[in-house]
């Protein structure tokens, strides 16, 4: 038994720092301390803390469009099969390798390496299902649990050192506290038994079904990933380290999909889309990538009907045609795809920086901010047009675009640092400084965030309005920071 004292401290402090940037903060419940291992509180809170950490190590896409897909194939999947225990969060993480974890608290990390190499969505909804079941059974928890002696107080002094080591600047302290709990959050590390294993899968199949997708994509995709041509390609597979196998899994899993009665539904464009523009974001060279989507399309008649895979492969073609000057066939791409396929906003993005690079500016703007009109505060569009307004129109008119947008829908880290930008360049230039304070706080650099907001305080131009903002913001923060130190103590 150990004091509940310094945990919860730990966790309300946490929790009220990591609210949405630009919205209330409000104080969370503290749960039932008769949770098992970790409680319902303290779970997002450590989420949240090793969230932040592969943010600031850039292992978190931060593309708009990339984006919206996986969460919105998430919040799918768990609408099915959670009751608002769980604030789930999905991202992609930049690697190749062909794998995906759970953390605590709800965030699944899907690696890009793993949407390229599934044959379709049902595939990649198959992994996300299977994460989302660890958490909602509460498998990482319990093995932490099981693994780590004392987990609970290690999971909450390394939890401790991350947000002192924010408040203090001090990296050292940070990897203290992760030597007291080694690889304590490292997926990989985290060994689930074979029981964990099976209903994860169970589950997940359930929860395709529930959603529509084919309940035979578990068992098709443990087959393609342990029946490579090279028998050297299942032991290098990630997914299948990290997440054990036997024998019969793909048999099991297919089995349970037998007692799966589902109304398929129709896979989404987006999949391909993603695909596509993952293949665009981090494959090779411009002039391999050019090459490697000009090959899938060469032999298309853009008058004939298309497959979803060829629409998402013409698309990376048309990116890779305007990375490189070959604008004119970037266009009859474009205009076609754009008016045939309007609802996804990939194609209007492009045409956008397509008439950007063919120095028609004012024509970009006028384009990006119709769609803005026909589809109010769709992400990826408002900052497209954000964007455009700050390098060729107007960065006042950024500023009000991305100020109307962030006070509806919260912003990620590069975001605000967009606003900032957008700020500075309006000349508006303690406000820059302020949302910079906003910046290092989502990173959760408290030390910063202070420096940000008396640099704002310290200039001529301020008026008393946001002296006064700034000031209650630095007290604020300040008052955090000590509350952190004292319940480190």
């Amino acid at each position: 038994m150990y004091s509940y004292l310094k945990p919860v401290g730990l966790v309300i402090l946490f929790l009220l720092i990591s609210q949405t940037v630009l919205s209330e903060i409000e104080l969370p419940d503290l749960g039932n301390p008769s949770d098992i291992y970790m409680s319902k509180i303290e779970e997002p809170a450590i989420g949240r803390a090793y969230f932040r950490s592969l943010r600031s190590q850039k292992q978190v896409v931060e593309d708009s469009l990339l984006t919206e897909y996986i969460q919105n194939l998430g919040e799918k999947l768990s609408s099915k099969v959670q009751s608002g225990d769980f604030d789930f969060n999905y991202f992609l993480v930049p690697q190749n390798s062909i794998n995906a974890f759970a953390i605590p608290g709800g965030f699944i990390g899907i690696h890009t390496g793993l949407c390229i190499n599934a044959d379709n969505e049902s595939q990649l909804a198959s992994v996300l299902s299977h994460e989302i079941s660890h958490v909602t059974q509460r498998h990482i928890s319990r093995q932490i649990g099981d693994q780590v002696p004392n987990s609970i107080q290690g999971g909450l002094v390394l939890l401790g050192a991350v947000l002192l080591s924010a408040v203090t600047g001090s990296g050292e302290i940070l990897e203290a506290g992760a030597s007291i709990v080694p690889s304590l959050l490292a997926q990989g590390q985290i060994d689930f038994t074979r029981e964990m294993e099976i209903e994860a899968d169970a589950i997940g199949i359930k929860t395709m079904g529930l959603s529509g997708y084919d309940p035979y994509a578990m068992a098709d995709f443990f087959n393609k990933l342990s029946t490579g041509d090279d028998p050297r390609y299942a032991a290098s597979v990630e997914f299948l380290r990290t997440h054990p196998t036997s024998v019969n899994r793909a048999s099991s899993a297919k089995k349970q999909a037998r007692k799966i009665d589902v109304d398929l539904i129709e896979e989404s464009l987006g999949f391909e889309l993603a695909r596509a523009r993952i293949r665009y974001l981090f494959g090779n060279t411009p002039e391999k990538t050019f090459t490697y989507f000009n090959n899938k399309t060469k032999n298309l008649d853009l008058n004939m009907p298309l497959s979803k895979r060829s629409i998402g492969e013409l698309y990376g073609f048309a990116l890779s045609s305007i990375d490189l000057g070959y604008l004119d066939q970037a266009e009859s791409i474009l205009k076609k795809l754009s008016k045939e396929y309007a609802e996804f906003g990939h194609f209007h993005i492009a045409y956008m920086n397509l008439l950007i690079a063919k120095g028609m500016t004012r024509e970009s703007i006028s384009y990006i901010a119709e769609r803005v009109h026909l589809s109010p505060r769709n992400i990826p569009i408002t900052l497209a047009y954000a964007e455009t307004e700050l390098n060729y129109g107007s960065p006042k008119k950024s500023h009000e675009i991305l100020l109307d947008l962030f006070n509806n829908i919260p912003p990620t880290p590069p975001q605000i640092k967009l606003i900032a930008n957008s700020a500075n360049r309006a000349g508006d230039i303690a406000d820059s400084f302020s949302y910079m304070a906003e910046y290092y706080l989502s990173l959760g650099n408290f030390k910063e965030a202070t420096e940000q907001l008396k640099i704002a305080l310290s200039l001529n131009s301020l008026t008393k309005i946001q002296a006064s903002r700034f000031m209650a913001r630095l007290i604020e923060i300040e008052e955090y920071m000590q509350e952190m130190k004292r319940a480190n103590k």
